[in-house]
């Protein structure tokens, strides 16, 4: 059966074309494979709608699938890595929503599952949100409700991140009630993230908050990364989407640490 087209003439967008944007609006990163599962049609059929959507400004064609425009929401990199686990993601950040208060105030990490839960905030948030990401900036657009503060910095364009004196000087007459915190990698002996670049903002984000929630997919449990963040003691809560390998439980059951599995 042929598709309904919008009534606006013949460049208007398919209903399938209309709802890959709507994914690219939730996930900013969308495979060609996914998409023909997804819509029971072929690659090639996919790729045309990609052709489609580029015409209208709308998406952006890169090896392997679609993404947003440059300046939409965040890079090329970012946006692939938020694809990565991202069901895991999505069901941490929507715990993550249920453990804070409408009115509280929040520091959001940079990475990707920090995103998710900034994604997952309700457009009736109506507290602080305290960040240095700048794809985190761009949600705090669709939050009215919500005070928003940007720490400023330098710009890390890889992980769209903003670091460095400048960002850690803003934070100094902050205090947030909850942190999300994003990671690398976690083993029994600790927290781990790629740079050190990124390791005086991360911490000094850790020690303005009364709570410090990490969030990590399954898939980091049992790494370990270049940089160690800190141990078990320096956070409170660990969202995570499947019970955590015995010798990380034990390590986090000693450090005193909650931690919520979304599995369960």
């Amino acid at each position: 059966m042929r598709e309904q087209v919008d009534m606006a003439g013949n460049d208007a967008l398919t209903a399938r074309q209309r709802a890959i944007v709507q994914d690219l609006k939730e996930r900013g990163f969308v495979s060609t494979t996914a998409l023909a599962e997804k819509y029971q049609v072929s690659d090639m059929t996919i790729r045309r709608d990609a052709r489609r959507l580029e015409q209208h400004g709308i998406a952006r064609a890169v090896h392997g699938g679609l993404m947003l425009p440059h300046g939409t929401m965040h890079g090329a990199g970012f946006a692939a890595r938020a694809n990565d686990d991202s069901e895991a993601k999505h069901s941490i950040a929507a715990a993550c929503i249920e453990i804070i208060g409408p009115h509280e105030r929040v520091f959001i990490d940079a990475g990707t599952t920090a995103y998710s839960v900034a994604r997952a905030l309700p457009a009736t948030f109506a507290g602080t949100l305290i960040t240095h990401s700048a794809p985190v900036m761009q949600v705090a657009l669709q939050l009215p409700n919500a005070t928003t503060i940007s720490l400023g910095g330098q710009l890390l364009h890889d992980s769209q991140a903003f670091v460095g004196h400048m960002a850690i000087a803003n934070l100094g007459g902050l205090r947030a009630e909850t942190a999300f915190i994003g990671i690398a990698g976690v083993d029994e002996n600790g927290l781990y993230i790629e740079r050190n670049l990124e390791l005086s903002t991360k911490r000094a984000i850790m020690a303005a908050s009364d709570r410090v929630v990490l969030v990590a997919a399954s898939s980091k449990m049992g790494r370990s990364d270049l940089v160690r963040l800190g141990d078990f003691s320096d956070i409170d809560v660990l969202v995570t989407d499947q019970r955590p390998p015995a010798a990380i439980a034990a390590a986090l059951a000693e450090a005193g640490v909650q931690v919520i599995v979304t599995a369960e």
